[in-house]
This record gives structure tokens, C-alpha cells and sequence, in this order.
């Protein structure tokens, strides 16, 4: 059972998510809350698996909710839910810690994709903000000297839509093996210890935004 906090302070936001999910036989929304301060009370005394975390809050906003989240308890998951698709609000949440970024015009369907994804440890961006990160990917002049293939390109876009080896494979027309022997290259390039790490140096580094 994913036991989930909804938090956004817009009772129209919350009354919709939770009619989302009211029905789904594995998911329980154990507690809502407004401000990230009321999210961090019930996490010091609560089990939970997963957040669905707006950004724009009062006392606590969602992206230093998150940092704090991250800190003390890194065992749950986050999934940012906002109205904002600009590369800044994606660039603060995920180097603050998130594991994910859909918006809030998001259906049933992608955003119970998107909560798979991240409880079996992947990440997820929605199809517009994955747009917007990887729209401005760069190659020269960058202050490690990094220069990234277009088919490394390639397949940073596909990680960072949470794809597995597998499906990047079959996508790409590749084996399996090679998709890996880039992944670990892309891993060594940016020495990163996995491929969420990744993800999150290559937005923060400016490569993709």
C-alpha cells in the first residue's frame, strides 16, 4: 500500500487529486496539508511513501519542503504538481531533491504513470516540462569541457523521460548492451553514482534545461 500526502493549499486542487486516486486499490492518502510545515509535523510521526507536493504554498513552500524532506527522511518519494512548466521552477525542484515534475492540467492516467515510476525508483517529468529540459541541450564551451554526442543526447532525453536500457534499446534501435556502455560513460562523464544523480547534474550544469 503507497501511503500518500496531498499537499497544496488549493482545496480545488486537492478535492480533484484525491478523486484521482480515491479509487486506485493500492494507494491510501493518509493526510492533507497545506503548507510544507504541516507536511514535515506528520512525517516526524508518520509512515509515508510518497508526496505530491505543489510548489507555491504559504510558511513552506514545496521546494524548500522538499530540501528539508530530502534531509530527514530521504526514504519518500516527491512528486512536484504545479501549474509552472518554466525551466527555473524544474531546475530548483529537482536540485532540491525531487523525484518528479508533472503539472496540474496532468490526467489520471500520466500521473498514476508518473507515481510507478518514481516508487520503483525511477524519476518522471511530464512530456511538456521533459520539452523544456532537454530544448536547450548543450555541447561546447562549457565550463568542464563536457561535449556530449548526439547520441548521447539522445539518450540523456530518453533517461530523463525515465525510460529503462530496455525500452531505450528497443526505441533506438540498440542493443541492450550498448544503451549500458553509454549509460556508464554518461555516468563517468558527469560522475554521477546513478542515473537519477545524472539526470540532476546535467540540469543543474546547464546541459539540459
Amino acid at each position: 500500500m503507497i501511503q500518500i500526502i496531498i499537499a497544496d493549499d488549493h482545496q480545488m486542487i486537492v478535492e480533484g487529486l484525491a478523486s484521482l486516486l480515491e479509487d486506485i486499490p493500492n494507494i491510501k492518502i493518509v493526510y492533507f496539508a497545506s503548507n510544507g510545515e504541516e507536511v514535515l509535523k506528520y512525517l516526524n510521526k508518520n509512515k509515508v511513501d510518497l508526496i505530491l507536493m505543489d510548489i507555491n504554498m504559504p510558511i513552506l513552500n514545496g521546494i524548500e519542503t522538499t530540501l528539508k524532506v530530502k534531509k530527514d527522511h530521504s526514504e519518500v518519494k516527491v512528486l512536484i504538481i504545479s501549474m509552472h512548466s518554466k525551466e527555473g521552477y524544474v531546475k530548483n525542484a529537482i536540485e532540491a531533491g525531487a523525484d518528479g515534475y508533472i503539472l496540474k492540467n496532468t490526467g489520471a492516467e500520466e500521473l498514476m504513470l508518473a507515481i510507478e515510476y518514481i516508487m520503483n525508483g525511477k524519476t518522471y517529468y511530464s512530456q511538456e516540462v521533459t520539452q523544456k529540459l532537454v530544448s536547450r541541450m548543450r555541447t561546447i564551451d562549457n565550463p568542464e569541457g563536457i561535449t556530449l554526442s548526439p547520441k548521447e543526447k539522445e539518450i540523456l532525453k530518453l533517461l530523463a523521460n525515465g525510460h529503462t536500457s530496455h525500452e531505450i534499446a528497443l526505441q533506438t534501435a540498440s542493443s541492450e548492451h550498448t544503451i549500458n556502455t553509454y549509460r556508464k560513460n554518461l555516468l563517468v562523464k558527469f560522475n554521477a553514482k546513478n542515473v537519477s544523480q545524472l539526470i540532476k547534474k546535467v540540469v543543474i550544469e546547464g546541459y539540459i534545461m
